[in-house]
């Protein structure tokens, strides 16, 4: 065989390869995009934030003299068995600061993060402040406040079962604080 018979069949080799390598490259790109399920992940994911934020900012915009108008504007957010739990609170919340004539309001919410989410119940950890006002201070008092709120999907919708306060941790940087080791001071 000269050097010239078997170019040809080297050309062919190689673009035989190359075209392959193109086919497997598009359905390396075109396979996973079909088949993950990314899309309603993320779809879902989407739906809790804008769910957790309108109920944190629904939460914050109150006036105690109208609980009915609060507690209306709060149960389409809320599953029904969260939702008679939250009217007994805010009965019994409200009564207490009704003299104090407390409103709260211009409610931000700053973050929201997914902490977990399966396709029927998600937990979300929301940072939101508000401006509260009563006979106290009549000046608007700036809040923060940071919930863990928990979800339930019922009859297609994110529906609020639960939320709980998370408590502000502080850290600060410093000089650590040397622990005393078995060799220190053995006094002998």
């Amino acid at each position: 065989m000269t050097e010239w018979s078997g170019r040809p069949r080297a050309i062919r080799i190689l673009a035989g390869i190359t075209a392959l390598g193109v086919v497997l490259a598009l359905v390396g790109f075109t396979v996973p995009k079909v088949w993950s399920s990314d899309d309603g992940d993320s779809s879902a994911r989407q739906e809790v934030v804008s769910r957790a934020t309108d109920f944190a900012v629904a939460y914050n915009t109150y006036d105690v003299a109208n609980l009915r108008d609060y507690q209306k504007r709060l149960k389409g957010l809320m599953t029904t068995k969260y939702d008679q739990q939250f009217e007994q609170v805010t009965d019994a919340v409200f009564k207490a600061l009704k003299d104090k004539k407390q409103k709260s309001g211009d409610a931000k919410v700053l973050a929201v993060a997914i902490d977990n989410i399966d396709k029927d119940s998600a937990d979300a950890l929301v940072a939101v402040d508000a401006s509260i006002t009563n006979t106290d201070n009549a000046a608007s008092v700036l809040r923060h406040f940071r919930w863990k709120v928990s979800f339930t999907k019922s009859k297609g919708s994110w529906r609020v079962s639960n939320f709980e306060s998370v408590a502000a941790v502080s850290a600060s940087a410093g000089t650590p604080t040397p622990t005393p080791s078995a060799t220190d001071g053995g006094g002998n």
